[in-house]
């Protein structure tokens, strides 16, 4: 008991570290994502300092551009080097004789009646403006002069009519900006030290505008940055050694110069050793700030991965688990649920979490983070609530794995199981009618969630799990298909393997799924069945051989001797002719028993292939005219005429002699005790390009009432009432050796006509 207590709070442990490691995690991402530098990597913390930063440049650069504004300004807005609020700066014409003059002062009073002010705590920033304006402040007037523009501004229609209120507001935003360009740059804190200097033809006239009268030249260049900048030069280079050229410079100088020629320059140095506390002073401290925020929270991220990595490989293990020596597998309820019932409920909890507990959590982060980071802030909530809701899914899914239940526990088997007790159609159409409704509800998730999303980064996170969903459910439904495509295949394969004679073959049936493993198992058992068949019949015929050739060698050895006694007893010249006749009838007996026994050993040889051919090549019109010539003797007994029909070239194929010879024997033999006494036998060989046709027919003495099959067949004639001579096996052992030569065997019967046919491929 004590040991079960022990293990449980180990696992807690485990977890509940786990649970502070990922969050340390969380903490380190958020210390290196919370700063300026975001997207940068790691180069920037290695080898840049405050001034090679890109936040640095574009802080000068609009300084740049907010002092040569500044030197606008001051034309406008100063007299003798103050401020001149009786300064004409808006001349408009309300009708006819309506012209009327516009002082700063006027300006400002007439702002301060609209609700305009500028509030010195943001850095003189224009704010308020009209709730509503009178009919008389929407009248149009025409513009005869603004002091921020020039005359040739003024003739374009879009320029020459506006409204009071409109004027006013584009006066004081200047104001403005003048006067937070002067509160930053004018006063004495303050690290940007610039000169601008025109000079007119002659030098006569001058025109100098500088927050550092007291310093020279070499004194702002020797602040630590420096920029300068001469119209005199033959050359647009900028002298500086800041990290960027800033190319600007030289247009807003000509822009700004209030007379002909090229007589200026500027001058503008940085002090970096920040000793004023202004916007420099503070970027480099924040800059310094970020860069060890980000060194901490990468070096907080490392510890954190580690710490969540070592838990989550001791969490994998023990999950499922009572304890670490207990391996069996124990299950929550929520575990017992079917599996694609849980996935379905951990998205839908998800999606609750992340757009309801998110931002929930990130309006209390709101309190505490500044608005500039509240986005990154909001997706590392949100992060954070997946990584939760993943990790539950996760273990759930590993418990059901290790208990063997995460496929059999699910509403997707049980359809499947289904399925596969059901016809091939009935599948079809259930499968299809399935991936369509899938197809069609996650596309309209998908198009739901696009028209309906705000626009921040974690509110779209739903849509792109929807579509990984949607791509991983086409996926597996392309695996299935694709299984089931292999598995045809591989009994295809199978088929024609025990088609082409391999009857050993078998398929492995754990590779297949469903009714193709029940074929895979017919399949198999169809070659146990050709094997065992096979084997029967292979020693059916040894047997058969063992028996011819053991009765073929018992029978040759009495017979020979009754062949020889017979022959003794003939040269005794017996005069009774009973006794002759006696000794007749045993000499064609034996003479047929001992043809009966050589032709039963070939035959058994010829059928079952175990003879040894000596392939060459041979004339085969030669070898027919041959045998020929040695039956035309023979066939004159019996008043028949062999009539040939031979080609004059020569045709070779390929063939062994003796057996070949012994095929048109016995043909020849067969024709010779079949055919009708005075008859003719017709013999052919015709040339059909690829191969040679030797056709020899004659006219039976009786009715062939037997098909040309069995007649192939052994001890099969076709005088069944044997009174010829003969064994019934010629035209088996002529079909079997034509067989083995490559030839092809026939037979023709058109009623009393009998017509054999053997055919060899002709050699080029």
């Amino acid at each position: 008991m004590a040991e079960k207590k022990t293990n449980s709070f180990f696992k807690r442990l485990v977890g509940f570290l786990h649970f502070l490691f990922a969050c340390v995690t969380l903490v380190g991402i958020g210390f290196m994502y919370l700063n300026s530098n975001y997207g940068r990597g790691l180069d920037w913390i290695k080898t840049e300092t405050f001034e090679q930063s890109p936040d640095f440049s574009k802080k000068v650069q609009a300084d740049i551009t907010n002092i040569f504004d500044y030197v606008q300004y001051q034309d406008i807005f100063e007299s003798n080097g103050e401020v001149d609020y009786s300064q004409v700066v808006l001349e408009v014409t309300t009708g006819p004789g309506g012209e009327k003059s516009y002082t700063l002062d006027d300006i400002i009073q007439y702002g301060k009646s609209l609700g305009y002010y500028m509030d010195e705590s943001d850095n003189y920033a224009l704010k308020g403006g009209p709730e509503t304006l009178s009919e008389e402040d929407q009248d149009q007037v025409y513009v005869r002069y603004r002091c921020y523009q020039s005359e040739e501004d003024l003739t374009s229609p879009d320029q020459s009519f506006s409204t009071m209120p409109d004027l006013t507001y584009e006066i004081l935003k200047r104001f403005s900006s003048y006067y937070s360009i002067y509160s930053r740059l004018m006063s004495d804190f303050t690290n940007l030290y610039f000169r601008v200097a025109y000079y007119s033809k002659n030098d006569a006239i001058y025109e100098i505008h500088t927050n550092a009268p007291e310093m020279s030249n070499d004194d702002i260049m020797a602040m630590g940055r420096y920029i300068y900048y001469s119209g005199d030069s033959n050359d647009l280079a900028v002298r500086t050694n800041f990290e960027s050229n800033f190319p600007s410079i030289p247009a807003l100088m000509s822009k700004n110069n209030p007379y002909n020629g090229n007589s200026y320059y500027v001058v503008i140095g940085l002090d970096t050793s920040y000793k004023a506390n202004d916007d420099y002073a503070q970027a480099y401290t924040a800059y310094n700030k970020s860069r060890v925020n980000f060194s901490n929270g990468l070096y907080i991220t490392i510890a954190g991965l580690a710490g969540s990595l070592v838990t989550f490989a001791f969490l994998l293990f023990l999950s499922g688990h009572a304890s670490i020596s207990d391996r069996t597998i124990t299950l929550y309820p929520f575990d017992r649920t079917k599996t694609d019932f849980m996935l379905l409920l951990m998205a839908f909890v998800s999606y609750l979490c992340i757009h309801i507990m998110a931002p929930v959590t990130s309006k209390l982060l709101h309190l505490v983070v500044t608005s500039d980071y509240w986005d990154r802030a909001n997706l590392l909530v949100a992060f954070g609530y997946l990584y939760f809701c993943v990790i539950l899914t996760f273990f759930s899914l590993i418990r059901r794995y290790k208990a063997e239940t995460l496929w059999k526990n699910s509403f997707l088997h049980d359809l499947t199981e289904t399925l596969s007790e059901s016809t091939f159609r009935y599948r079809i159409t259930i499968g299809f009618v399935l991936y369509l409704a899938y197809n069609v509800f996650m596309i309209t998730v998908g198009a739901f969630m696009i028209f309906h999303h705000e626009n921040s980064v974690f509110q779209f996170m739903p849509f792109i799990f929807v579509m990984i969903a949607w791509i991983a459910g086409n996926l597996l439904v392309f695996y299935f298909i694709y299984r089931n495509a292999d598995q045809t295949d591989k009994i295809h394969a199978a088929i024609e393997k025990l088609a082409s004679g391999e009857t050993s073959y078998k398929v492995d049936v754990n590779d297949f799924s469903s009714l193709e493993a029940e074929l895979a198992e017919g399949l198999n058992r169809i070659s146990d069945g050709l094997e065992t068949a096979l084997a029967e019949q292979v020693k059916s015929e040894r047997l058969k051989a063992d028996l011819i050739t053991n009765v073929s060698h018992d029978i040759k050895t009495p017979l020979t001797s009754i062949i020889n006694y017979v022959d003794l007893i003939k040269r005794q010249h017996i005069e009774d002719p009973t006794v002759q006749k006696y000794l007749e009838v045993l000499d064609q007996k034996s003479q047929r028993l001992k043809t009966l026994t050589e032709d039963l050993v070939e035959a058994s040889r010829a059928s079952s292939g175990n003879i040894k051919l000596e392939i060459t090549n041979i004339d085969f019109v030669e070898l027919v005219q041959q045998t020929t010539g040695e039956f035309e003797e023979k066939y004159a007994i019996r008043h028949l005429e062999i009539v040939n029909t031979l080609p004059n070239e020569v045709i070779m194929i390929e063939a062994d002699g003796r057996r070949l010879w012994r095929v048109l024997e016995n043909l020849y033999n067969n024709a010779f005790k079949y055919a009708l006494e005075g008859t003719r036998v017709y013999v052919t060989i015709e040339d059909h390009g690829a191969d040679v046709v030797f056709t020899i027919k004659n006219v039976s003495a009786n009715p062939l009432n037997i098909s040309p099959d069995e007649l192939t067949e052994r001890f099969v004639r076709g005088d069944v009432s044997r009174t010829t001579e003969g064994s019934g096996l010629g035209l088996s052992i002529a079909k079997d050796l034509t067989t083995l030569q490559g030839g092809k065997f026939e037979l023709i019967i058109d009623g009393d006509l009998f017509k054999a046919q053997i055919t060899f491929p002709i050699k080029n």
